[in-house]
């Protein structure tokens, strides 16, 4: 990203950055990276190759690390790859993806991990470069797709990331990160994440993920987290979790994510365990057709049991969400399912209009404290309660979420390709993005 592209975003942050703590994303231009260009034709790669894979860790090895101020380029066209790539400890560099790399071997792992890295931008400046993970060949058996392993002042943009046999895309750690201008496809199936992150002040926003796995998901510990203008599109949805021992999540805001069917609007999830998830804003959620809604369950079945009695909520802020679910009765639009050994505090909705395709909801409420929805208690002592289920009627305030243009009628099929997809310019309803795609600067 070069220092004129950084400015709208800089001046965006100055205004809204909420919960950040400070500057994210490169710390020179983009520009300042292409004194050398590491090209992988010149390190043994070709147009076509059965396995750029070598070419990229030569490129790395031997132009990168030997010349700060370096970009690696993969030029366009199409190439294979079968041997996966640790790029470590590199400094004010970039990998410029212009091509797309599709994956053809069945190695388990990650394609393509950077570690380390600080001042470095991971993009493709034709918006159109990225990586066919062919996920349908070896489902939940293979490599994901990219894994930026505990780096600093980096950003990830303008990647199309298509059927990764596991997760797509994973932050592990680090600080100061920028991720935006995504499109990521996936099956309808679990194991099939689109973005995974932790770690301190990264910034997500204009992301569109398609899955039936988690959307944009915040894991533990993490801290100055902000998800923004995310589009989940038939997925899994957004969330934070799955949580156990030991957690540790606060300073995190979540808005304008807008979900068009898949499994929720929002969750958060854990089964026992022990830890806090403290100071966090789910703020301006548009949904229809989820099949849950608004979901805090900390008995999530699917999640072996943790040592502790509960991961503690509070100080948890839901406001300006609109939507609707399936089927209220059968997966209430809201429910409030906290752990009786760590009850939920400071639980508190506002503005929250979620409702049911069949006009007919209830809320569930077990052992939440806060305000804003029947069933949850008020007050200071802060004990269990068995689970409450109470009848609700149409919120006042509901009205029918706008639409997209572009929302997929289905998740795409588990046995078959999924056809790689164009980065879109909004990814929520009537806000432009943030940062222009690179193709179009």
């Amino acid at each position: 990203m070069s220092f004129k592209s950084l400015l709208p975003s800089l001046l965006f942050l100055s205004a809204a950055s909420a919960q950040l703590s400070g500057h994210v994303g490169p710390t020179s231009s983009l520009s300042a990276k292409q004194a050398t260009t590491c090209n992988v034709l010149d390190y043994g790669g070709k147009v076509g190759s059965s396995d750029i894979g070598p070419a990229i860790q030569k490129a790395f090895d031997e132009c990168v690390t030997k010349h700060s101020g370096s970009t690696l380029y993969v030029p366009a066209g199409n190439y294979n790859m079968k041997t996966w790539v640790i790029l470590k400890n590199g400094s004010k560099w970039a990998f410029r993806l212009d091509g797309l790399i599709t994956r053809t071997a069945t190695t388990g792992g990650n394609m393509i991990v950077v570690q380390g890295a600080n001042d470095f931008e991971f993009y493709s400046a034709n918006s159109a470069g990225g990586i066919q993970g062919n996920g349908y060949q070896c489902r939940n058996a293979g490599p994901r797709l990219i894994r930026m392993v505990k780096s600093t002042n980096f950003a990830v943009h303008d990647l199309i990331l298509v059927d990764s046999p596991e997760f797509h895309l994973v932050l592990e750690a680090g600080s100061n990160g920028e991720v935006y201008n995504m499109a990521i496809r996936g099956a309808n199936i679990g194991g099939s994440d689109g973005i995974d992150v932790w770690g301190t002040n990264h910034w997500v926003h204009d992301v569109e993920v398609t899955n039936r796995d988690e959307c944009v998901t915040v894991k533990s510990p993490a801290s100055n987290i902000l998800v923004e203008r995310i589009w989940c599109n038939q997925s899994g949805g957004s969330a934070i979790g799955s949580l156990s021992d030991g957690t540790a999540i606060e300073k995190v805001i979540y808005r304008n994510v807008y979900t068009n069917g898949g499994n929720q609007a929002l969750m958060i999830k854990s089964n026992k365990g022990s830890g806090y998830v403290r100071d966090v804003q789910f703020n301006d959620f548009m949904s229809h057709g989820t099949a849950y809604g608004l979901n805090i369950d900390q008995y999530w079945s699917s999640q072996k049991a943790g040592e502790g009695a509960g991961v503690q909520l509070e100080d948890i802020t839901f406001s300006n969400w609109n939507g609707y679910v399936s089927d209220g009765l059968q997966r209430p639009p809201v429910q409030l399912i906290c752990a009786d050994g760590a009850p939920c505090t400071g639980i508190t909705l506002k503005d929250v209009h979620m409702w049911s395709k069949t006009d007919k909801a209830v809320v569930k409420c077990e052992s939440a404290y806060g305000s804003g929805l029947a069933c949850i208690k008020s007050g200071s002592k802060y004990t269990a309660y068995a689970k409450v289920t109470q009848s609700i009627t149409k919120p006042a305030g509901y009205a029918s979420p706008t639409t997209m243009h572009g929302d997929l009628k289905s998740g795409f099929a588990t046995d078959a390709a999924i056809p790689t997809p164009t980065i879109p310019t909004s990814f929520y309803p009537g806000l432009p993005q943030i940062s222009p795609l690179a193709k179009n600067k």
